[in-house]
């Protein structure tokens, strides 16, 4: 067996994603972090020669027992998000299962799973029938939390194709048919309606920027939640949300990034 393996720039992956996926499906792996280069890999059972030529990178041979040893390693634990959520890598019974080959957020990066226990507290008291609009979906997991949680209509918007396939996959695997999907900027798409919750977890540029578009489209009494955020770009967000009729109602920090909960200035916590 074969491992391919080359770091690429996201513009790379909008050019080449679709074409990997179409060529080696379930063998293809895309590894994506904030403030990283993405990491591709292919593990094929003939030398992939052809990869290499055609998008460089380099191939190393795995060991004829790579499998077992991989499978032996300790799995990633679920991650448990109040008393209704639970987030798995793998096939796990009542869990929203977001495979790490999805690569666009599987719920351990501190910033989704901040997100998520914001989401998974604040739905528990809205009535039925809410909807959510999501920025920025990525592999579609808080889209897909929305949609565990009750919402009966979810919009979520991603500008890079390739995260947009994935993040269909992943709803489709977890039985999510209530959610839109669309690709499209974030700062552009105008979706019908109102939505009693809004989610964007971007760079806290793109953030502030969205705030004027995404405003409109919040119900009177909807929720923000926010993150991407490093906590030295606090101030900057926060300032914004004042400046558009918000407030921070709650700001959790973990190691070197913030969530934020916002909502109108004239909501009480």
């Amino acid at each position: 067996m074969y491992l391919w393996r080359k770091q690429a720039t996201k513009e790379w992956l909008r050019q080449h994603g679709e074409a990997l996926i179409a060529r080696h499906g379930d063998a293809l792996a895309i590894v994506e972090r904030p403030g990283k280069r993405a990491i591709i890999e292919v593990v094929v059972s003939k030398l992939p020669a052809d990869l290499r030529r055609e998008f460089g990178g380099r191939i190393q041979i795995l060991r004829s027992d790579w499998l077992r040893r991989l499978m032996k390693r300790a799995p990633t634990p679920a991650l448990r998000i109040g008393s209704r959520l639970l987030i798995s890598r793998t096939k796990t019974p009542g869990a929203i299962v977001i495979p790490a080959e999805a690569a666009f957020g599987t719920g351990d990066h501190a910033t989704t799973s901040m997100c998520l226990r914001m989401l998974e507290r604040v739905t528990r008291s809205l009535p039925p029938g809410w909807s959510m609009l999501d920025a920025g979906t990525g592999s579609g997991i808080l889209a897909i939390a929305g949609s565990r949680l009750g919402a009966w209509r979810v919009v979520a918007i991603e500008n890079d194709p390739l995260a947009c396939s994935v993040a269909r996959r992943n709803a489709r695997a977890n039985r999510a048919q209530n959610i839109e999907f669309r690709i499209g900027d974030v700062l552009k798409e105008k979706p019908r309606g109102k939505f009693a919750i809004i989610t964007a977890n971007l760079f806290s540029e793109v953030l502030i920027a969205g705030l004027p578009f995404w405003l409109p489209r919040l119900a009177p009494d909807g929720w923000l939640i926010l993150s991407g955020v490093l906590r030295s770009q606090e101030r900057s967000l926060t300032t914004a949300l004042r400046r558009n009729g918000c407030r921070a109602v709650e700001i959790k920090r973990r190691g070197k990034w913030i969530a934020v909960l916002a909502a109108r200035a004239r909501k009480r916590s």
